[in-house]
């Protein structure tokens, strides 16, 4: 089945929590104004339901609002494979309660860039396709193949020096503004105050020097070391086609190799930089 096949199933899971009153608001997609876009809709009356679409346009991770929304009551949301790796996380770290939300998911073969032609470069590279938690399954629960052949976009940046992958990075930031679309974008950035913007102590300059957006980027990685679900939103996010991915993507290969660690995909193990074991890799430590 295709994603569009489960919208009707979708509409009706909506109307029928909000008729109930089980949940305050469904958080879902809504058709967008341009061709291959679709919109965050939030649905509080059961007759609103049929707003909600569900296709392979359907990019932005909504658990971005979660964290924001959470004092209306117990929430619905529709989710991605991808999107709910992140709601586990945000789970594990207390922004919201588990039996606070109503998970509506799929199996999942990926979404589309954004010239409504090819796979997502970050669905083409993920491995992921059923949810690993839930509270409604819209169709079957199976692995999907992806629409097309696993790609490894990251290869041909990892087989490089660690120089060369510095000035590749590098090359990367120099399109920033900083504007900060990714970070708005990403549900794991959800401090009141974020680094870049205290003034006591100052962390970074204003305006486009180099160094301060690399500071920004580094530090904003490093953040969400162990706890990426890798849903790919900052990346789509950016104005300016900034390949954030090749530092997301390096920390989590890191991360996966060196503490088996696969952020939101165990609901029973939090992040693998919120814990401490004597068996943990500390070769680096002299």
């Amino acid at each position: 089945m295709k994603m569009k096949d489960y919208q009707e199933e979708i509409r009706k899971k909506a109307a029928e929590l909000l008729e109930s009153g089980e949940v305050a608001m469904v958080i879902g997609y809504g058709a967008g104004s341009l061709p291959h876009r679709t919109m965050p809709i939030f649905i509080e009356k059961p007759d609103q339901a049929e707003k909600l679409v569900l296709n392979e346009f359907c990019n932005n991770n909504l658990s971005v609002y979660l964290s924001r929304l959470k004092d209306l009551g117990k929430l619905a949301i529709v989710a991605k494979p991808c999107d709910v790796r992140t709601i586990v996380g945000l789970i594990n770290e207390k922004q919201i309660e588990r039996d606070q939300l109503h998970i509506i998911s799929f199996s999942c073969s990926g979404v589309k860039d954004k010239d409504g032609e090819h796979l997502s470069p970050v669905c083409g590279h993920c491995e992921i396709s059923l949810p690993p938690i839930y509270d409604t399954l819209i169709g079957e629960e199976k692995q999907l193949e992806k629409k097309g052949e696993f790609i490894d976009r990251y290869a041909e940046f990892d087989a490089l020096s660690p120089q060369e992958r510095w000035d590749v990075i590098k090359g990367e930031m120099e399109k920033c503004i900083r504007c900060y679309a990714c970070r708005n974008a990403c549900p794991m950035c959800y401090c009141e105050e974020c680094f870049v913007e205290r003034s006591l102590p100052k962390w970074v300059g204003e305006g486009s020097e180099l160094t301060d957006t690399m500071i920004f980027h580094i530090v904003r990685a490093l953040h969400a070391a162990g706890r990426c679900g890798e849903c790919g939103a900052c990346e789509r996010a950016c104005p300016m086609g900034v390949k954030l991915g090749l530092l997301t993507n390096r920390i989590n290969a890191d991360i996966l190799e060196l503490f088996q660690h696969k952020a939101g995909t165990d609901p029973e193990k939090p992040g693998a930089m919120a814990t401490f074991e004597l068996e943990d890799y500390n070769d680096f430590i002299k």
